[in-house]
């Protein structure tokens, strides 16, 4: 049984030394990162058997002399039953918030967006919960589509998709507003909303569990509401220590590891290795141009860098089938009583 202490929890989530790889959407799970992980939740006070080989102390069983002078041997005693409840598990939301503290924080980041638009001159929708929510949905995923589908299709939507349908579904009303400008306003406003990295939107930043990209009145309103280590990105989700942390996943992620390298890939730690390394990979490429201008032989880069995505995202899935997904869904429900995604 996982004992859940939300104060040693809290503590290790402010160290900007050690951040825990988070699971990402639709069972793209991050590898984990074992010995700092379990450091992580030994130091947490997490109850796992890999933490420690002490047990309980029992009664010395010692005899005792009481004062009339005749020796006595001390009844055992069993330990009376901790009457104070275990304080209630984090909430599965991002960076451990509960579904109402989610709302909240959703809430008064857009009315703090609204205001700081409305001061430089924009107009403004405060986007509903809903809507972002229906945006997190659209992180590497599209309606209608398995996993197999989409990663056939996108791979992990680095270098292969020029839309951005989070961003655009995560503006709500906004986004016919943004529409509606000329184009050098729109720039402005782009600016101004995101400031100078426009894919740092806030619903991907959030769903990322990393402001750090943040820009504009997106930045000035998250440092209002989420903590300054959450803002870094070097925050530690405290549902993410107490499902990674478990043995049986550490195994499944080395196994992963294992099936990368069979396919032809040596990925030693996450998902997010993958991603960096096609950013990275597109980025010198493009070199600051729009894909749609390459031609020639950076064109033929760009089709085959497409090709080289897909291909290893699919791989990803299938080792991730073969040995993450059920593993994930057992400890999870241990856990919370339910698989979380």
């Amino acid at each position: 049984m996982v004992v859940w202490q939300p104060d040693t929890i809290d503590a290790a989530a402010r160290s900007e030394d050690v951040r825990l790889p988070r699971r990402t959407t639709s069972r793209d799970s991050a590898q984990l990162r074992g010995g700092a992980l379990l450091a992580v939740a030994c130091t947490s006070a997490l109850l796992l058997p890999a933490c420690s080989n002490n047990a309980g102390t029992a009664s010395s069983g010692t005899t005792t002399t009481p004062p009339g002078g005749s020796t006595t041997t001390p009844a055992k005693t069993t330990k009376a039953p901790e009457t104070k409840q275990s304080p209630k598990l984090p909430g599965t939301k991002e960076f451990g918030l509960t579904e109402q503290q989610f709302a909240d924080h959703v809430e008064k980041t857009q009315a703090l967006i609204t205001t700081c638009m409305s001061e430089a001159g924009f107009e403004y929708v405060p986007v509903d919960v809903k809507t972002v929510e229906a945006a997190q949905a659209r992180v590497r995923h599209d309606p209608g589509m398995t996993r197999a589908q989409y990663k056939a299709k996108w791979g992990f939507a680095v270098s292969t998709r020029q839309d951005n349908p989070v961003r655009d579904t995560g503006l709500g009303p906004n986004l016919r507003i943004y529409n509606s400008l000329a184009p050098a306003n729109k720039v402005a406003y782009n600016r101004t909303l995101f400031g100078e990295d426009p894919t740092a939107d806030f619903v991907f930043t959030l769903d990322e569990e990393d402001f750090s990209s943040t820009g504009g009145c997106t930045r000035a309103a998250v440092t209002k509401v989420f903590t300054p280590v959450q803002v870094r990105g070097t925050y530690v989700n405290p549902k993410d220590v107490l499902v990674q942390a478990d043995k049986r996943i550490v195994a499944a992620r080395q196994a992963w590891s294992k099936c990368m390298k069979a396919e032809g890939y040596d990925y030693i730690e996450d998902q997010d290795e993958i991603i960096g390394e096609y950013e990275e990979r597109l980025d010198k490429l493009l070199d600051g141009d729009d894909p749609d201008s390459l031609t020639g032989e950076r064109a033929a880069a760009l089709k085959k860098l497409h090709q080289d995505e897909i291909a290893v995202a699919l791989a990803d899935l299938d080792c991730q089938l073969k040995h993450s997904d059920k593993v994930f869904d057992q400890v999870e429900t241990e856990v919370y009583g339910h698989p979380l995604e």
